[in-house]
């Protein structure tokens, strides 16, 4: 008999079975998906990120940001190069060292895996727009709280980045303001990967932190 959540059980602790049920869920269309296109969900990983970064990616950087082992990453990019899906180039900031980018193969392989989790899109899509940008911002939160701790590696999201304001528009419905492009956010246009991230020194981190978690 599957085990069942006990009502004694605090809400955060229900909180974590629910995503360990998605969880499961990414984790077996991320088989499926991989299986279809003759991939493995560690190979699909590493072409979605790519794409998303749109810019080469050393080795090690790749096995940081998605959080695996060099030996597993160099395994999976081997397989990768041999499919045509990826090659090797000189670093343009460093002519020593070699970095990946995606063929163009490699791209539409990749625009496909980064369609495996489109089944959470389609479970999003049926809260109103209200829940989501609440659901949006929690994740932020957690998110944050995980790289702080040590448990992620850390992420180019907005509230660790130097030029996030989280009090520059304070009684607009943007309250945010971004100094590279310019721009009021709100919640639900925070990002958890951009390519402009510069990350802020710790004090401020610790500044902005305590403002936005007030929010």
């Amino acid at each position: 008999m599957a085990n069942q959540t006990s009502p004694q059980e605090t809400l955060s602790k229900r909180i974590t079975a629910g995503m360990l049920r998605l969880g499961t869920a990414l984790r077996s269309h991320a088989w499926e998906g991989a299986a279809a296109a003759g991939l493995t969900p560690t190979q699909g990983e590493i072409l979605t990120l790519l794409l998303m970064r749109n810019a080469p990616m050393r080795l090690g950087d790749i096995a940081r940001d998605a959080a695996l082992t060099s030996a597993t990453v160099s395994e999976a990019v081997s397989t990768l190069e041999n499919k045509g899906l990826l090659e090797k180039r000189r670093d343009a900031n460093d002519g020593r060292a070699l970095a990946l980018r995606l063929t163009a193969r490699g791209k539409t392989a990749a625009r496909k895996a980064s369609q495996w989790p489109d089944f959470l899109v389609s479970a999003c899509d049926g809260l109103s727009d209200k829940e989501q940008g609440q659901m949006y911002r929690l994740l932020v939160k957690m998110i944050y709280g995980m790289q702080v701790r040590g448990d992620i590696p850390a992420q180019r999201m907005c509230v660790s980045c130097a030029h996030f304001d989280p009090a520059a528009h304070a009684r607009g419905a943007a309250p945010y303001h971004c100094g590279y492009f310019d721009i009021a956010l709100d919640d639900a246009h925070l990002r958890l990967d951009c390519n402009a991230h510069e990350i802020a020194d710790a004090a401020t981190q610790r500044k902005t932190w305590r403002i936005f978690s007030k929010g």
